[in-house]
Parts: structure tokens; sequence; C-alpha cells
């Protein structure tokens, strides 16, 4: 991940960053977003928890095993601290290039959702935004 530089943190960038992603998955169809044991803000595909935060900084993002190991050979995100077993990783938005990175990697968790065909309802109510 890159540096980050003294204009990527002025004040108010960490959450328009965070809009940024956030506004990403709400866009995603089928995705509630609701508390989670390991985070207040938490999204997910049917049963499946995908992405959640940790503060306005930090991303957790569940992948694949083969895509998560090719986000953190490639430096698009980091090893995630207590559960990369089960196809965590973590990812710090500090810059544009980062949300770029966290949206490429958001999207592969959902795409990754869909394929395991978790169910999902389709109640308009059932998003949680």
């Amino acid at each position: 991940m890159k540096k980050m530089s003294n204009t990527d943190f002025r004040a108010g960038k960490p959450r328009e960053l965070q809009e940024e992603i956030r506004s990403f998955i709400k866009s995603l169809p089928d995705v509630e977003r609701k508390p989670d044991p390991m985070s207040e803000e938490a999204y997910f595909y049917g049963l499946r928890n995908f992405a959640h935060f940790h503060g306005a900084q930090h991303i957790d993002i569940r992948l694949s095993r083969s895509k998560q190991e090719e986000a953190i050979r490639t430096g698009k995100a980091l090893k995630h601290q207590y559960a990369p077993q089960l196809g965590w990783v973590s990812s710090i938005l500090e810059t544009k290039d980062h949300v770029k990175s966290s949206r490429q990697l958001i999207k592969q968790a959902y795409d990754y959702c869909v394929a395991l065909k978790i169910p999902v309802k389709h109640e308009k109510s059932y998003r949680n935004f």
C-alpha cells in the first residue's frame, strides 16, 4: 500500500473516503447493512458478512482464498490480523488509490457471495440503509 501524504489526511478526508466505499457497497443488489459482533457497520449478502468497517479508515473484506492471496501478494490489501484463515483481508483508506483498490476487492467479495448462491430475501425492507 502507498505511504500516506500530508495532503491526503486533511480534516474530513477519512470520512469522505469511507463514504465513497459506503456508497459503492450500497449500490450492490441485495446487500444489507447491520450490526455484527465484529463491527457496528457490517455489510451482508444473505447471511454472509463480506465487508465491515472499523472506524473511518479501516475496512475488512472477505475474499475467496485465491483472491485473498492475490490481494496480499499485489499489495492491494493487508493480511487480516485475526481471521486470515477465513479469507479476510484489511484495507486502510488513506488515499483515492486505496479506495479504488478496496472497491475492486469489495466487488470480488460480493461476486463470491453471489457465486456461493447464498439465499437472500427480496423484500424492499430488507435493505437497511
